[in-house]
């Protein structure tokens, strides 16, 4: 499946991040400056991804819930390919970063992370021109046993031609049914940042990706 994005979601420290990337950027497609890593280095952070490795999709995952155009822009302006918009979030700011996209020849990711109703907003979402629609198992959700799969198979059923990402506690061992899905990116976290050898652990998320 090697028209699949993997995305690598980088959430410590600047100086992390240099460390894994450097190791893992010929497997990753999409480095996503996280939120976490926003809050402490600002948008410094998507300028130096830009920077050091330009034939990468870059995403700030701002999680925009207000001000949509002003924030969003910020991010694009700044070397950004995708931002993150909440799907929780009112159609006038989604409007707003779906604006700063176009003038800016980005993209926007819509987070759907505690939307109740993923199906019914994520028909909204789309038709308020967003390009993705990300199903997300929140962290803080993820030691409870939750995952994205219900979701985005309900999705993907409904809305077959939806571009769809999934994110939240992805691992090698729940990637083939990620992966029977069809999202155009799966989203990676811990299981590559915190792994003993995050280059392995990538490259071994890209061969499986591409084994279809």
């Amino acid at each position: 499946m090697p028209d699949i994005r993997l995305q690598l979601a980088l959430d410590g420290t600047l100086d992390a991040a240099r460390s894994v990337l450097a190791a893992t950027h010929p497997y990753i497609d999409v480095i996503e400056i996280g939120t976490p890593l926003i809050f402490r280095e600002g948008v410094a952070a998507v300028r130096w991804a830009r920077e050091t490795y330009p034939d990468k999709g870059i995403l700030a995952d701002l999680k925009i819930m207000d001000a949509g155009e002003e924030e969003a822009s910020i991010a694009f302006e700044a070397g950004a390919m995708w931002v993150t918009v909440l799907g929780a979030a009112a159609d006038a700011t989604v409007n707003g970063v779906v604006h700063a996209a176009r003038r800016c020849g980005g993209q926007v990711m819509a987070d759907l992370v505690q939307v109740a109703d993923p199906l019914t907003r994520g028909r909204a979402l789309l038709a308020l021109g967003c390009d993705v629609l990300c199903v997300h198992t929140a962290y803080d959700m993820q030691g409870l046993g939750h995952t994205p799969l219900a979701a985005l198979r309900a999705l993907r059923e409904h809305l077959p031609g939806a571009q769809l990402a999934a994110a939240g506690g992805i691992t090698p061992h729940t990637l083939t049914d990620i992966l029977s899905v069809r999202p155009a990116i799966v989203v990676v976290g811990g299981a590559v940042t915190r792994a003993h050898d995050p280059a392995q652990a990538a490259r071994a998320l890209r061969e499986r990706m591409e084994a279809g």
